[in-house]
C-alpha cells in the first residue's frame, strides 16, 4: 500500500436544513436518497449541460461534503451561491482547514486498521465511517481511483504528521502525485481539470453510468442531458489508448487516422504495471471501439498506437 498527501484537494461544506433539495437540484447524480454514512459522484453542470465540476458527495450526519479539484472550488461556490436566493444553505470552505491522506493498494486496509481506532473500514465506494486518531475527528472514505482498495481520511491538520508517520510504520509506503496519478490512468479515471473541463459533456467522458441519474427531477442542465441520452450517442467519446514505443505523448498531442484528425491525448504515462504507454483522449465515435488501429503525433512524427477497453487495470 502507498500513502499520499493530498491535503491540495478542495471541500466544500453544505448547511442548513435545505442542503439535500438544494444540492440535488444542482448534480447530475440523485443525493435525495443519501442517509449518514454514505456517499455519491456527480458532475455539476451549467445550462447548456457542460461540465463546472465533478465532486464526490459525502452525506455527513448535519452536512453534505464536496470533493473537489482546487481550481474548481471558487467557480462551483459561485455558482452554488447564485442559486440559493431563499433557500436556509450556507456554503464554507474547509480546503486550508481538513488535510487528507489517501492509502491505496491491496493492503490498504489492513495498515489502515492498523494505524486509526475504527470499528470497521467503509467496503464500498463513497461510504465513510468516523473514527479517531490522537483525539481528533477523522473522516475515512472509501476510494476506488487506482484499481484498488483506497480510502481518503480527512482530517485536522494537527494530527496530519503524526498519522503519516504512523501509516509508514504500519508498512505503508510514501507515493507523490505522479504515482497517483500513473494509477489513476491505469484505472481509467478521468480527472476534471485534465480529462474534462467546460467544453465537454459529462456523458462524453464517459461518465453516464458512474454520475448520471437518468431518473431524478430536474437540475441545472438536465434537458440537454437527457435529450443527448435519448438520441443514443456522442460525437466524440474518451477512450483508452495503448501507444507503441517508450515515448509519452503530451496532453493535446492529435490522434489520426492517416491524415484525419480524429481528437487529442488528455492524459497519458508508462503504465509499470502493464509495461507500455497508455492514455486517457477523446476520439470521434466512428473510432471509438475497441481494437481500432490509431495513430498519435509525438514530436511531429506519428506512433501506432490502437483503442483499449477501460480501465487498463482493476484488481478482480
Amino acid at each position: 500500500a502507498g500513502v499520499a498527501d493530498r491535503s491540495f484537494r478542495g471541500k466544500l461544506r453544505l448547511r442548513g436544513k435545505d442542503r439535500t433539495e438544494f444540492l440535488n437540484g444542482m448534480v447530475t447524480n440523485d443525493i435525495n436518497g443519501l442517509t449518514p454514512g454514505r456517499g455519491c459522484y456527480a458532475v455539476l453542470t451549467n445550462a447548456k449541460a457542460k461540465m463546472l465540476s465533478d465532486a464526490r458527495i459525502y452525506c455527513l450526519n448535519d452536512s453534505l461534503l464536496l470533493d473537489l479539484e482546487p481550481e474548481t472550488v471558487e467557480k462551483v461556490k459561485k455558482h452554488l451561491d447564485f442559486y440559493i436566493i431563499s433557500s436556509d444553505v450556507t456554503i464554507e470552505d474547509l480546503t486550508g482547514q481538513w488535510e487528507m491522506l489517501s492509502v491505496f493498494g491491496p493492503k490498504a486496509p489492513e495498515m489502515l486498521s492498523k494505524a486509526v481506532s475504527s470499528p470497521g473500514l467503509p467496503t464500498a465506494e463513497y461510504d465513510w465511517v468516523e473514527s479517531k486518531f490522537d483525539s481528533d475527528f477523522l473522516l475515512i472514505a472509501r476510494n476506488e481511483m487506482t484499481g484498488e482498495a483506497g480510502f481518503d481520511v480527512y482530517l485536522p491538520s494537527g494530527s496530519f504528521p503524526n498519522l503519516f508517520k504512523k501509516l509508514v510504520e504500519s508498512g505503508a509506503a510514501p507515493i507523490g502525485q505522479r504515482a497517483v496519478e500513473t494509477l489513476r490512468v491505469e484505472a481509467g479515471i478521468p480527472r476534471y481539470g485534465t480529462d474534462m473541463d467546460e467544453t465537454y459533456f459529462p456523458m462524453e467522458a464517459g461518465l453516464t453510468k458512474r454520475a448520471i441519474n437518468e431518473t431524478k427531477g430536474c437540475y441545472i442542465g438536465q434537458e440537454t442531458v437527457a435529450r443527448a441520452l435519448a438520441q443514443g450517442h456522442m460525437n466524440r467519446l474518451m477512450v483508452g489508448l495503448e501507444v507503441a514505443g517508450e515515448i509519452v505523448p503530451e496532453k493535446g498531442s492529435e490522434i489520426r487516422s492517416g491524415d484525419r484528425v480524429l481528437g487529442n491525448v488528455t492524459s497519458a504515462v508508462r503504465s509499470p504495471t502493464l509495461e507500455k504507454v497508455i492514455g486517457l483522449g477523446y476520439i470521434h465515435r466512428d473510432f471509438s471501439k475497441t481494437g481500432s488501429e490509431v495513430s498519435v503525433l509525438i514530436g511531429g512524427n506519428p506512433a501506432q498506437a490502437k483503442v483499449a477497453g477501460l480501465p487498463f487495470y482493476r484488481r478482480p
